[in-house]
């Protein structure tokens, strides 16, 4: 196999996860101050927290993954945020695979179960915990 620069490469992921993230944020934040809606919400709603989790204000709790290309396809602002802030928690977690894409070129077994470990509790604590969480 052909040895590649893993640092240049964990630059390279950083990076891009950074400024993508950036562009959506912005890109969202952007739709949300031209249509003056999210999501069925008004910017006086989302920006109201006095009404509590049962109210009209918008959590991100509310914005289900797998609607989040649903709602990018329609400019909605509210899921260019939400995809936003999905792809910059997913960068740290492409550099953990990198790394681990790396451990396994060098046969370096015990980085090898550690990576898989950090991995499987990175999954486990953002897709499954949620479900048992009131």
């Amino acid at each position: 196999m052909k040895h590649f620069d893993v640092y240049r490469i964990i630059s390279a992921s950083l990076r891009t996860g950074v400024i993508l993230s950036m562009l959506f944020i912005i890109s969202g934040v952007v739709l949300m101050m031209v249509m003056r809606t999210t999501d069925g919400y008004t910017i006086s709603q989302i920006a109201d927290y006095s009404q509590g989790p049962s109210g009209h204000t918008l959590y991100s709790s509310l914005i289900p993954l797998n609607q989040v290309f649903t709602g990018i396809f329609q400019l909605d602002g509210a899921f260019y945020i939400a995809f936003g802030l999905w792809v910059l928690i997913f960068t740290p977690i492409t550099v953990v695979i990198i790394a681990l894409i790396s451990f396994i070129e060098a046969k370096n077994y015990l980085y090898i179960a550690l990576s898989s470990c950090v991995l499987f509790v990175l999954f486990f604590a953002m897709l499954v915990v949620p479900h048992f969480l009131p």
